[in-house]
């Protein structure tokens, strides 16, 4: 592990084709860009989902990693997107804007989970903009909703702490013994339940909810991307299913998947040792083996 700590990390606020961002930074900004594109749900963040790794990525990478616009402290734009599709749009327009203002001709990204679709999406519309990607636990393949999901996507219409302890340990291969875990639902509670973020929230998820199969990208658009991809998906994953990374494996032209064992749907979290030195190695860390 890094001797460096969350101290090492940067924050932001950004303004950007008229989207206003707040962004985790870490490492030289002469080295290689890796961006980290979090995914969805009450409470989620940047700093929830990369925190704790940043560091040690910034040992070799320029780390950049947003609040997706709807989470977070990013502002929500006027107009409120209407719909799952729009709001990727959104995201696409602030990722690409925040490029620019960093002056990012070329990143690897990594995607987790909605942040997977949203990488499918990036690179879809500009591919020579994208290096080598990671897509964890990634949305985008047709979507067979698991009952962890469905609770995930209707916590707001029963928003108490015990709903949202449930939902949040469905998330992980095993909750009763991960360390933080208690922190990690009181903190993002209280982020989920915070009324300003409840008005947009519920509304937010309510389109994810709605469309979910929007996000499913066709065979003929991943037959196309010319991306280095490795997928990794937590075998006991029960929040997004294994065959929706088989899919992407089927479909995409350079694709790798590795499934990681003792591993839910936060890989970063409970198998950064496996997942570290596989994400360096990708992204082409001398001395990587």
């Amino acid at each position: 592990m890094s001797t460096a700590t969350a101290s090492t990390v940067q924050e932001q606020k950004v303004t950007a084709r008229e989207l206003t961002s707040h962004v985790l930074l870490a490492g030289d900004p002469g080295n290689p860009a890796v961006l980290l594109l979090h995914g969805a749900g009450p409470g989620a963040n940047a700093a929830a989902n990369w925190l704790h790794l940043m560091p040690d990525l910034a040992e070799n990478f320029y780390v950049i990693a947003p609040d997706l616009i709807g989470f977070g402290q990013s502002v929500i734009p006027d107009p409120f997107p209407t719909n799952i599709m729009a709001w990727i749009g959104v995201r696409v327009e602030q990722i690409l804007g925040l490029m620019e203002y960093f002056g990012i001709q070329r990143t690897h990204v990594v995607g987790n989970s909605m942040g997977g679709a949203l990488t499918l999406q990036l690179l879809s519309e500009e591919p020579r903009r994208f290096d080598r990607v990671v897509l964890m636990g990634s949305i985008g393949g047709p979507v067979t909703s698991t009952p962890e999901l469905q609770r995930l996507l209707s916590f707001y219409n029963d928003p108490r702490p015990a709903r949202y302890r449930e939902m949040m340990h469905s998330f992980a291969y095993d909750a009763e013994n991960f360390e933080g875990m208690d922190k990690i639902v009181s903190d993002r509670y209280q982020i989920a339940t915070n009324p300003e973020v409840m008005a947009i929230a519920e509304k937010m998820i309510g389109t994810m909810r709605e469309g979910m199969n929007s996000l499913c990208m066709p065979p003929s658009v991943l037959a196309k991307l010319p991306h280095e991809v490795l997928i990794l998906h937590g075998r006991q994953d029960r929040i997004v299913p294994l065959d929706t990374s088989l899919y992407l494996l089927q479909h995409l032209k350079r694709a790798s998947l590795f499934v990681i064992d003792r591993s839910g749907h936060w890989a970063q979290l409970e198998r950064w040792d496996i997942m570290r030195p596989m994400l360096e190695r990708h992204f082409g860390v001398a001395g990587v083996s």
